[in-house]
């Protein structure tokens, strides 16, 4: 869509952001897990001071960096936030993107897929991957939709929840072809 804007987050978009991740991940997650799951990983990774911390770039020491978040916005309006960052040579990792609910299919989503992706390749970046819940019905046509493909899938068991989370890691290459 014509008028939507990537750029780097600032400080002044934390309650942006807060408020699109937690909205975000309410409407993505509703219908699969409970409300205390959804509400508790909101209160770990989408808390004001969290994302404040996260706002620029940031070396985990684990063997992967975060380029900091980066905030879609349409008339001054951020409408969704995301980052990533390498994860190794030649990777880069989507961690995280989610839009307000109510500005779905307006662009932004691509948009900062596309912003991602340019860090990527910045990084020398020869391919891009992100995780995916197995029951995430908007995020997988959304990364399908963009060229990623299933690689693997995976499980893991959370202090939280009953039942075993199972995510599908997705790739696609960065070739001239795709943005």
């Amino acid at each position: 869509m014509s008028g939507v804007h990537v750029r780097l987050a600032t400080p002044d978009d934390v309650p942006a952001i807060v408020r699109v991740c937690s909205a975000g991940w309410r409407d993505t997650y509703a219908d699969i897990h409970s409300a205390e799951y959804c509400e508790d990983v909101i209160a770990r990774f989408y808390t004001p001071d969290r994302v404040a911390s996260e706002i620029g770039p940031s070396d985990s020491g684990q063997g992967w960096q975060w380029d900091g978040w980066l905030v879609s916005e349409l008339e001054g309006e951020v409408m969704g936030a995301g980052g990533g960052g390498p994860t190794g040579p030649g990777t880069w990792e989507v961690f995280v993107l989610y839009l307000d609910p109510e500005k779905r299919r307006l662009g932004a989503g691509r948009a900062l897929l596309d912003a991602m992706t340019a860090q990527a390749r910045a990084h020398g970046a020869h391919e891009q991957w992100v995780s995916v819940t197995q029951d995430n019905h908007k995020g997988l046509p959304f990364y399908g939709a963009m060229g990623f493909t299933v690689r693997e899938t995976r499980e893991r068991h959370s202090q939280n929840i009953d039942e075993p989370i199972r995510t599908v890691r997705m790739a696609r290459p960065l070739s001239q072809g795709n943005t």
